[in-house]
């Protein structure tokens, strides 16, 4: 037996009845049976048929939720998907989330169902399991290590642009050095070979001196002879000069 209730009632009932809220519930909710909620639905699609969901929203005050389905209903068009593909998209994400996974992790999520049956997953598979082990590190800690060596990578590349900076600067001088020292290096060596021939003429020189001395020296024993003969006689060289010149 249908139970007659106020319109606002009726315009919570189909409200809830839009949002896909079970019959039986919402006959608890109201305090009806549930074939006033069948009986109110029937006659909001029977006068939608006769004056069009719009208008029909309008009289039972469900404009807005009339609105949402039609918004609803131009997504699911726009995006060729039926209710049913919908409602499955729908328990997918449930079940999702279920798991704790968000909406923005569904495509990561799909590439690893993908990667599963490459060869290739398994071998990372056992190279992380090894990896833990090693470590003592479970999944989370070793993927956090690896999300901070990757922060860091940057700060570590520039670093290494510096150092390769000073590295070059370092070559240069370097280079320069080893220039300055070739060039030195050839100096000193045509300093010593004009040592060299310095030596020899100075040597030569001393030698042509020796010999001046030589002479010299012969001349001067020879003069002291002389004196030595003259003072045996009583003379000396001054008087045989004086008397050379008489003569």
């Amino acid at each position: 037996m249908t139970t007659r209730i106020s319109p606002h009632m009726v315009s919570k009932i189909l409200r809830d009845y839009f949002y896909g809220v079970p019959q039986t519930k919402i006959a608890k909710g109201a305090a009806i049976d549930q074939s006033s909620v069948s009986h109110y639905a029937s006659r909001f699609i029977k006068m939608a048929a006769k004056v069009g969901i719009p208008a029909a929203g309008k009289e039972y005050q469900v404009i807005d939720e009339v609105e949402a389905l039609r918004s609803l209903s131009v997504e699911l068009y726009k995006s060729k998907l039926t209710v049913e593909e919908a409602r499955q998209g729908h328990n997918i994400i449930k079940a999702f989330l279920k798991l704790g996974i968000g909406p923005e992790q569904h495509l990561t999520l799909i590439e690893v169902c993908q990667k599963v049956a490459n060869s290739g997953f398994v071998e990372a598979a056992l190279k992380l399991s090894q990896i833990e082990a090693q470590t003592s590190m479970s999944y989370h800690q070793v993927m956090s290590s690896f999300e901070k060596a990757l922060n860091q990578l940057p700060q570590l590349e520039e670093k290494i642009t510096e150092a390769k900076t000073e590295l070059k600067a370092i070559s240069d001088a370097t280079l320069k050095n080893k220039q300055e020292l070739a060039s030195q290096k050839e100096h000193h060596k045509k300093y010593q070979n004009e040592v060299k021939v310095k030596v020899v003429q100075l040597e030569k020189e001393l030698l042509t001196k020796m010999k001046q001395l030589e002479v010299e020296k012969k001349e001067v024993e020879e003069v002291a002879a002389l004196k030595a003969e003259l003072a045996k006689k009583g003379l000396n060289l001054k008087t045989v000069l004086k008397l050379a010149k008489e003569f």
